[in-house]
């Protein structure tokens, strides 16, 4: 396999000892910062369910837990080897009342209709087999009324250390707005979490609000 396809396959679902040992920390290292502020843009309260869609290292879990004291995190991820880790997290941490996690895949989800409150995702939807697909999906689990959180890196920071990956999905804001918007989606507000306000991080929130039978 070449270089760029395996650093492409290990982002998009960690897994073996390489994916443990390097992958997991690096993406829990790099998006620490935008996971944290995605977090409190998503507006929790202490007894939401929220369902966290790709959270690799495992850091996201933790930190929806801290918000939600009352609350469920729920997580699923496509790679088998993060969802044993994070297991092991959770069961080290002493969490798992509160945080519960699967593997699964976003056009599939492992979870009942209308379970969760809210939805987050941060940097997974480049991996997505089919955008529309995913956000559709997430609607069937969503509550009325519930909300989406989207994160992702604009495609001008992301082209050149990508270029070459073979189903990666690069997408402009307007392309996640509109995706959104298609399937029930209200957006509430588009943000650029990061000190200089340049369109590298960005944030879509969304509000389900389920449409009326034609």
């Amino acid at each position: 396999m070449c270089l760029s396809c395996f650093l492409r396959s290990q982002f998009g679902s960690p897994s073996g000892l390489f994916g443990s040992l390097f992958v997991a920390p690096f993406l829990n290292a790099t998006n620490m910062a935008f996971i944290r502020t995605s977090v409190e843009l998503l507006g929790l309260k202490p007894d939401d369910r929220v369902l966290d869609i790709g959270f690799g290292g495992g850091y996201s879990l933790l930190a929806l837990a801290e918000r939600i004291p009352n609350g469920q995190v729920g997580g699923v991820d496509h790679s088998r080897d993060m969802v044993d880790a994070a297991a092991s997290l959770i069961r080290a941490r002493k969490l798992q009342a509160r945080i519960r996690v699967r593997w699964g895949n976003v056009v599939k989800l492992p979870f009942a209709a209308r379970t969760f409150d809210k939805v987050f995702t941060v940097n997974t939807i480049y991996y997505w087999p089919d955008l529309s697909l995913g956000l559709r999906e997430i609607t069937r689990v969503l509550k009325p009324g519930g909300r989406l959180m989207v994160g992702f890196r604009s495609p001008a920071s992301l082209r050149l250390v990508t270029l070459a990956w073979d189903n990666f999905k690069r997408y402009e804001p307007q392309e996640v707005a509109a995706a959104m918007r298609n399937v029930g989606f209200r957006l509430l507000r588009v943000e650029h979490p990061t000190l200089s306000q340049t369109p590298d991080n960005l944030v879509l929130m969304g509000e389900y609000k389920k449409r009326s039978p034609r």
